[in-house]
């Protein structure tokens, strides 16, 4: 996402690195899936090696309820910024950073609640989250347009003025149930991964690479399958959408797995483990920076006004062709991030919540 959202020139992109304007999909309409996915894989080492220690239940609960909100707080707080009265009037309160703290509070909470009978009780809400949400997209009376969906209706009703766009933002209240379902689908693939072998032993990882790569396949076919009725959609989040991206976030964690883990192919200091051992200072640092550089302006020669950010972009001028200019400035803000965060991993500075 640090790549997608620092191009040089948001009118010169390759199709692969935005977003479908509506319905159908883009390599770009996968990340944030994947992210809340992973959460929910992730979720499951954390909460069961705290059982294990003797954590409760209910403090597991308030823990996650403290950590997602200040996600959320994080996520205003990068919104609000240059930090004016003018702008909080008008804070965005949907966002990513909020839709993962919100998400990661319900997801974590309906986990709890289910503990004791956690597949088929995850199987059972990621159902319903869908065929709850599938209900309220196509049987109240409203369409799947940009104009006349649930969605923005709801959003207008109880956030106009806080939203993305005037009269509308991608992660709006309604589509909330769905981004759940997908962390809970991340959640059952985690499960695969910690299953134990038979007489107690720990996990056997190519077995469970194998059963995720199936898992994925089918999550992708019953995807494209349903897509046929209710189309694949980002904005919306629908269920085609989560059983799509689910799928294919299953099948790329069941290669890291056989890469990573089986194969020893990638070590533990390669170049993605570096984002991901710090991923809130990249994620907030970038956005921070790409407001600054387009705050700071000033009177060029020729009497018109610039920002920092395009004169960083002028130096891009030996690149003749504008989208692969365009390109190398967001290539080369990642490449700026890797160095920032090989310092902290150097230094031992790590930014947890």
């Amino acid at each position: 996402m640090i790549f997608v959202n620092n191009p040089g020139d948001w009118g010169h992109l390759y199709p692969p690195f935005d977003h479908a304007t509506w319905h159908g999909w883009t390599p770009t309409d996968l990340i944030f899936p994947f992210f809340l996915f992973i959460v929910g894989t992730a979720g499951v080492f954390s909460l069961t090696k705290r059982m294990e220690r003797g954590a409760t239940r209910a403090a597991l609960a308030r823990h996650a309820v403290s950590r997602g909100m200040t996600i959320v707080l994080v996520g205003w707080a990068l919104a609000w910024f240059p930090f004016t009265l003018e702008r909080l009037a008008r804070l965005r309160l949907p966002g990513v950073l909020p839709r993962i703290g919100v998400v990661y509070v319900l997801g974590t909470l309906l986990i709890l609640a289910v503990w004791r009978r956690r597949i088929p009780g995850l199987w059972v809400a990621t159902g319903l989250l869908l065929a709850l949400h599938t209900f309220l997209l196509t049987g109240l009376g409203f369409d799947l347009t940009p104009e006349g969906n649930i969605q923005k209706a709801v959003d207008l009703a109880l956030l106009r003025g806080h939203l993305w766009k005037k009269e509308w933002d991608p992660e709006g209240i309604v589509s909330t149930l769905t981004s759940v379902a997908t962390m809970l689908t991340g959640t059952l693939a985690g499960f695969v991964l910690t299953r134990k072998r038979e007489g107690g032993a720990g996990p056997d990882l190519r077995p469970a690479a194998g059963r995720l790569l199936l898992w994925g396949a089918a999550g992708i076919a019953a995807g494209l399958v349903w897509n046929l009725r209710l189309p694949i959609n980002k904005n919306l989040w629908t269920g085609s959408y989560v059983l799509f991206t689910s799928g294919c976030a299953c099948a790329g964690l069941a290669l890291s797995v056989v890469a990573v883990d089986v194969k020893s192919w990638f070590g533990p200091n390669g170049f993605f483990f570096t984002f991901g051992r710090n991923p809130l200072v990249a994620f907030v640092g970038s956005g921070l920076l790409a407001k600054i550089f387009g705050l700071v302006k000033w009177t060029a020669a020729d009497g018109k006004a610039t920002t920092l950010h395009r004169l960083l972009y002028e130096g891009f001028s030996a690149v003749s062709d504008p989208t692969l200019r365009s390109h190398a400035f967001a290539l080369a803000t990642v490449l700026f991030w890797y160095g920032v965060l090989l310092v902290f991993e150097k230094k031992g500075w790590y930014w947890k919540i």
